[in-house]
C-alpha cells in the first residue's frame, strides 16, 4: 500500500521506475517464499517448481509453434515424470507466461515481449496522470501474480485487465494534459460569471 501511494505520487520517470522495480522485487521475493512453504506442505518435489520445470521441457520440444492453445493439460502429461503422477492432475502450469509459451510457441513469446515493450514505453508517458498510473499499477499486480498462478484465466480479472490496458494506452489523457484552462468573464442576467475555456499550451 505504501509503495502504491508513493508510486502514484511520483512525478519523474526515474523515481516511478525505481519504485516499480522495488515493488516487483519485493513481490517476487514474497511469492517465491510463499511457494516454497506451500510446496513443503504438499510435497517437497511436487509444486510450482516442478510444474515449471516440466513445462520448460515441453517448451524446448515445441518452441516453434507450441502445442496449441487449450492443449496444456494433455501435452503436459507427455513430459510429466512418473514419480510426479498423483491422483490430482495438473491442469495449468501456475505460471501464465510459461503456459502461453508452451501452447503458443515463438509467436506467443514475441507477442508477450512486444506487449511488455509497449507497457514500458507507456510508463514514461503516463507519469503525470493519476488515473493511468493507477491502471498501470493494477496491471502490474496481475502480471506479477501471473508468475505463480493464472489470474487472467478468470473472466472478471481478464475483463479488468483489458479495461485497465485501455486506460493505459488511451491517448486522450495526454491530449487533455496538453491543454490548460483559462477563465473568461461573461455577463449573465446582470451578473458576471467566470467560464473556463480550453486552450492549447
Amino acid at each position: 500500500t505504501v509503495l502504491s501511494i508513493v508510486f502514484l505520487s511520483a512525478r519523474s520517470r526515474l523515481s516511478g521506475i525505481s519504485i516499480l522495480m522495488i515493488f516487483i522485487g519485493l513481490s517476487v521475493y514474497t511469492i517465491g517464499a510463499w511457494s516454497r512453504i506451500d510446496a513443503r506442505e504438499v510435497d517437497p518435489a511436487f509444486g510450482r517448481g516442478e510444474f515449471a520445470r516440466t513445462t520448460v521441457e515441453g517448451i524446448k520440444d515445441n518452441w516453434a509453434t507450441g502445442v496449441g492453445f487449450g492443449n496444456f493439460q494433455k501435452a503436459y502429461q507427455i513430459y510429466e515424470k512418473e514419480g510426479m503422477i498423483f491422483s490430482k492432475y495438473v491442469n495449468h502450469a501456475h505460471n501464465d507466461y510459461l503456459e502461453i509459451a508452451f501452447e503458443g510457441g515463438a509467436p506467443a513469446i514475441l507477442l508477450m515481449i512486444f506487449y511488455f515493450i509497449l507497457l514500458f514505453i507507456a510508463l514514461s508517458r503516463i507519469r503525470r496522470h493519476p488515473l493511468q498510473k493507477a491502471a498501470f499499477l493494477s496491471v502490474s499486480f496481475l502480471l506479477i501474480h501471473s508468475l505463480v498462478d493464472y489470474p487472467l484465466r478468470t473472466e472478471a480479472l481478464a475483463m479488468t485487465f483489458a479495461y485497465m490496458n485501455a486506460i493505459i494506452f488511451h491517448n486522450g489523457f495526454a491530449a487533455r494534459l496538453a491543454q490548460k484552462n483559462e477563465l473568461i468573464e461573461v455577463d449573465h442576467n446582470g451578473g458576471k460569471l467566470f467560464v473556463p475555456i480550453a486552450t492549447s499550451s
